[in-house]
């Protein structure tokens, strides 16, 4: 007799994510792996590490002009300093923005920190921000400039020893004599000097000045001083303008600090007229740039565009695109006189700097911003190619595309680098690494800043339409707006074959594992072979009587993973891609894994 056979099902095949990565623009999307996907955006790595819905921003003010800097004040609970349109003002806490002055460029600025106190650069002054007992207040750093001892122990016919260079930010000087018991006249050590007030000392005393001859230099003293016996007893001050020496350091748009073991100096750059040097400050005193104390850095072909601190080094990076180097290594020498040296080496060409304000560090790798891309710094082997590696390969292509990286800009806060450019926002996230050691990215938009600063723990950002906004903390009320809109967030996996080209598939199911919320949800569809349908929408809500709602009753109360059926199949498919999203507005959304379940079919023909 012969027996008969049943059919035999076909064999369930399984594939699964359990750990997620960020985007991959790079890769064609039918050849990204199954952890990282071709087309995200508004999500990011929670703190344990599964993916979840960004948070949203929230007006803070908005004022009547673009926002053009935003830096946070020295001091706990001081708020921050707004640049909008051409004035200052403070941003206090609790979102009150007091002027403080007009009078600023309207271009973007940047600012450094030195001695307690913050100094703003705006391309046309060069600006100092102090707390007084009126307040805070914003003015030239030039009415406050350390006044040089240019010459010393000068006899009263002239000569001496040269002592302090020429402060370029001030035309104010000081020369030192030594009093013979009979002379009056007193030879400067400059010609032509300016109009106003010329005074003089005698042992720290002020005495009268009978005339001064302006053409030679020449002042007369109403009566003799005594006689120094060999010390510098007469004191005079004048002020001898140099036309070009306060612009400068006026003109220039960016800083870098370095002093060796430490950051005792501050050089500025970004000076159009002198794109190639920059200008290094007294010992601790941003307010004396002695008048040699400049280096020309490279060719004037290509801008010097910012600095990268590297253990004991200083790397400056230049604008790229000619044929010269685009990193050079300053280092730090004392020389036997004990004079501070800096010099440079010239490294190798390679990728250089898109904008001056995205320079950044994550961690303890310093980024910034090229037209291939975000570029590291791996080390101070400037000579060597392989000194500045891409850190930023997978958002590249998009990069690549915008229109605006000259106005680009970046901040590290965390252990996240945020760098923004035509209303998107790209996030490296620097606990989670690649395969290549460097850091994960994800994708935002939405995003219309056009300054960064972290202030006060949190991140903010200023806008073209006046708007400053603070980025909101995941546990706050209305967290998960965009000023008031809804964020649209999803992860779509790569185009999938399911292991083989070559036969048509029948996907059974797909199991996103979400996590709950007090309001939440998602939304799964397929796209196969270029139609996308949705196949599940479903609310994921815990029950909270602060959130109670009975048209979405719940009785979830365990915060824990929910993993859900889509129970929907396709039939005959080459390939499909999955999404899951939330643009639901006010809620959250965390992805944790998911699975999906096929077989496989016929022959494709």
């Amino acid at each position: 007799m012969r027996a008969y056979r049943f059919p035999q099902a076909d064999p369930v095949h399984e594939a699964t994510v359990s750990r997620f990565g960020g985007v991959d623009f790079e890769t064609h999307p039918a050849k990204v792996d199954l952890s990282h996907s071709p087309d995200m955006k508004n999500m990011l790595a929670g703190e344990t590490h599964f993916l979840v819905k960004r948070p949203g921003y929230r007006r803070v003010c908005k004022l009547g002009a673009p926002v053009y800097g935003l830096f946070a004040l020295p001091g706990s609970g001081e708020g921050a300093l707004l640049h909008c349109g051409t004035s200052f003002y403070r941003l206090s806490p609790d979102g009150t923005a007091v002027k403080l002055r007009d009078g600023a460029a309207a271009a973007f600025s940047s600012s450094f920190l030195m001695g307690g106190r913050l100094f703003l650069l705006d391309g046309a002054t060069y600006w100092a921000v102090r707390k007084g007992a009126g307040g805070w207040a914003v003015s030239p750093v030039a009415e406050e400039a350390f006044v040089p001892t240019t010459t010393i122990s000068a006899p009263p016919a002239g000569g001496g020893v040269s002592f302090e260079p020429v402060n370029l930010l001030t035309p104010k000087r000081i020369n030192t004599f030594i009093g013979n018991g009979s002379a009056t006249q007193f030879y400067l050590d400059a010609k032509d000097i300016d109009g106003g007030d010329v005074t003089a000392a005698v042992n720290g005393a002020a005495v009268a000045v009978s005339s001064v001859n302006r053409a030679t230099g020449v002042v007369t003293l109403a009566a003799a001083p005594p006689n120094g016996n060999g010390l510098a007893n007469v004191t005079v001050t004048f002020r001898k303008t140099v036309a070009g020496h306060a612009d400068k350091i006026n003109k220039c748009r960016f800083a870098g600090l370095y002093g060796g073991k430490n950051d005792t100096r501050v050089f500025l750059s970004g000076n159009p007229d002198e794109p190639a040097c920059d200008w290094q400050s007294g010992l601790y005193d941003p307010t004396y740039f002695p008048d040699n104390g400049y280096t020309c850095i490279g060719t004037d072909a290509a801008a010097v565009m910012g600095y990268v601190k590297q253990f004991e080094s200083q790397v400056v990076i230049k604008q790229g695109g000619a044929q010269e180097a685009t990193q050079y290594l300053r280092a730090y020498l004392m020389a036997d006189d004990g004079t501070a040296l800096y010099p440079l080496k010239q490294g190798a060409q390679g990728a250089g700097a898109a904008s001056t304000r995205c320079f950044g560090n994550l961690g303890d790798l310093p980024l910034f911003l090229s037209r291939e891309g975000v570029m590291a710094v791996c080390g101070t082997g400037v000579a060597e190619q392989r000194t500045i590696r891409a850190a930023g390969r997978p958002v590249a292509p998009r990069l690549a595309a915008c229109a605006g990286l000259e106005s680009a800009c970046a901040v590290a806060f965390g252990d996240r680098y945020y760098l923004a450019v035509d209303g998107c926002c790209y996030v490296a996230d620097g606990r989670m690494a690649r395969e290549d050691g460097m850091p994960e990215w994800y994708f935002w938009d939405n995003i219309p800043a056009q300054c960064l600063a972290v202030v006060g723990g949190a991140l903010y950002f200023g806008t073209a339409d006046g708007r400053v906004c603070r980025f909101c903390s995941p546990d706050e009320e209305g967290a998960y707006f965009d000023d008031g809109a809804a964020i649209d967030a999803y992860w779509r996996t790569p185009v999938l074959d399911l292991g083989d080209w070559t036969h048509y598939k029948g996907l059974r199911d797909f199991y996103p594992v979400l996590m709950p919320y007090p309001r939440s949800g998602a939304a799964v569809s397929y796209d196969a072979d270029g139609t996308e349908t949705v196949a599940l929408s479903r609310n994921l809500d815990l029950f909270s009587f602060r959130t109670f709602d009975f048209s979405r009753l719940s009785f979830r109360c365990r915060p824990g993973a929910v993993p859900f059926r889509t129970r929907r199949r396709l039939r005959r498919v080459r390939t499909v891609q999955l999404r899951v999203r939330n643009d639901r507005p006010g809620e959250p959304f965390g992805l944790l894994a998911l699975a999906v379940r096929w077989t496989r079919g016929q022959d494709v023909k």
